[in-house]
């Protein structure tokens, strides 16, 4: 929740069409809201926007008083959405991560030719890192049941016997799960790499993308569509066909080139913070069509991520109760 006078909610579409607004469509009819509506994974196609676009209008005709905005992780996403009728605003979510937190460290030797910051799904492509001498993995498992201890064991297992150089980070818990590692353990395993990599072909934004680039690693990537492109830059990036071997040579050639942490960090930051300007221009906006007299401002008043990944029904609770819970609190 971003405020409650008036209501403005900023949520993900994991597993529904509209976020919060699928799961709150009886606010009282007189009551306004807008509701800040932010893909989880690629919506790039046609089909996803036309079902996008028929929940949105049938919603809007029961609740003719709720404003959907569509918060698109890449311009083609708010395109496509646009062309439909839909309001939609470039805004990678990526761009919340903090920079406090993945930042680079220098006590930190490099130990790593590189590293994946990736859940142990087949969509990630961990094979694709074969071809590299040293690699490091951090990894965890999601809610969608894409992967499982023993899928999770045996792709480990595999990979170990073809690449004896790489290590998997993460413990296991006595349940079989990985244990997901606190964000500033992340950092300071990211800071024992040389480059940050990403392998999927279609995903959303992906966070360990922008993680990489504030802790000052240069990015190999495949050609991909969801989002993550939007922060890398020819100077500090490549682009490589999805096999082992261009990876690895891609990988080589960036660590070669010795770029400076502060300065891919930097860069990144100036990026990151256009972004964030212009979501607190969209949220000032809201406040001016509501009426309010409130207005926000840079710097960054929002919590690191704003979303905060929640069962529906506690989302739903806080948001009827009017817990704001979008800002930094000290």
């Amino acid at each position: 929740m971003l405020s409650d006078d008036p209501f403005i909610s900023y949520s993900g579409m994991s597993g529904t069409p509209l976020g919060l607004a699928s799961h709150m469509p009886l606010l009282p009819r007189s009551h306004r809201a807008w509701f800040l509506i932010s893909p989880t994974w690629s919506i790039e196609n046609n089909s996803s926007v036309k079902t996008i676009r028929t929940y949105a209008v049938l919603h809007r005709l029961r609740n003719p008083r709720h404003a959907l905005i569509f918060l698109s992780n890449t311009q083609a996403e708010a395109d496509l959405l646009n062309q439909s009728g839909e309001a939609a605003v470039l805004h990678n979510k990526t761009s919340t991560t903090s920079e406090y937190t993945f930042r680079p460290l220098e006590d930190v030797p490099v130990e790593f030719d590189a590293i994946y910051n990736a859940q142990l799904a087949p969509w990630k492509r961990h094979d694709l890192s074969l071809g590299i001498e040293r690699c490091a993995f951090v990894f965890y498992r999601d809610s969608s049941g894409s992967s499982t201890t023993e899928t999770e064991r045996a792709r480990i297992a595999r990979h170990r016997e073809l690449a004896p150089g790489h290590v998997f980070i993460n413990e296991f818990d006595s349940t079989g799960k990985p244990v997901r590692l606190a964000p500033a353990q992340v950092n300071m395993h990211l800071n024992r790499a040389a480059v940050g990599i990403c392998l999927s072909e279609m995903e959303g934004p992906m966070f360990a993308s922008t993680e990489y680039l504030l802790a000052g690693l240069p990015v190999v990537t495949t050609p991909n569509q969801g989002g993550r492109d939007l922060y890398l830059d020819d100077g500090y990036s490549l682009t490589a066909p999805p096999d082992p071997r261009s990876i690895a040579e891609a990988v080589s050639a960036l660590k070669a080139r010795r770029i400076p942490r502060a300065y891919i960090r930097s860069q990144t930051l100036k990026r990151v913070e256009r972004d964030r300007g212009r979501f607190i221009d969209l949220v000032n906006a809201i406040f001016l069509e509501s009426g309010s007299l409130r207005r926000i401002a840079m710097p960054w008043p929002f919590r690191y991520p704003v979303m905060e990944w929640l069962p529906p029904h506690i989302a739903i609770d806080r948001s009827l109760s009017g817990t704001v819970d979008a800002f930094i609190t000290a």
